[in-house]
């Protein structure tokens, strides 16, 4: 009779332990959540099949790669009435935001600095929209969409 419940159990913990394991070889997110389910922590990881880096040039590649991470957490509301946030993991320092529509034509440019920012289509007609982020000579591409 024990064993019956062990072995969900076992299955159920393995489960949960290899549930954000990268496959060796591939790079991907790797999430950390406290006890109460909030995420704490959001790295982008590659895999290298060992936790040392022996190469020092795969070293130097491996940073660079991470260095150019995405920054954005979140934009939202998408699809927007208007009014939308963009929510940046780590703080922007003077970064250089536009906001272009299907043609390319740029509609908004501004600067921006911190961890949230805020923009208005209010103005502009319903359809897609893109959002170019340039910070530090890293460029983040986002597609927002304006509702009627």
């Amino acid at each position: 009779m024990p064993t019956k419940i062990l072995i969900p159990l076992f299955l159920l913990f393995s489960l949960q332990v290899t549930a954000q394991e990268i496959p060796s070889g591939s790079c991907g997110l790797l999430m950390t959540y406290d006890a109460a389910g909030n995420r704490i922590k959001r790295e982008y990881y590659c895999n290298n099949g060992s936790n040392r880096i022996a190469n020092p040039e795969l070293a130097k590649q491996e940073e660079a790669a991470s260095a150019g991470f995405e920054e954005v957490d979140a934009l939202y509301p998408n699809p927007t009435t208007g009014k939308f946030y963009i929510t940046f993991s780590k703080a922007i320092d003077n970064a250089t935001i536009q906001v272009l529509d299907v043609n390319g034509k740029v509609v908004q440019r501004v600067k921006g600095s911190g961890t949230r920012l805020e923009f208005d289509l209010s103005n502009y007609p319903s359809g897609t929209y893109f959002i170019s982020i340039n910070t530090n000579g890293i460029i983040i591409n986002k597609k927002i969409i304006r509702a009627k």
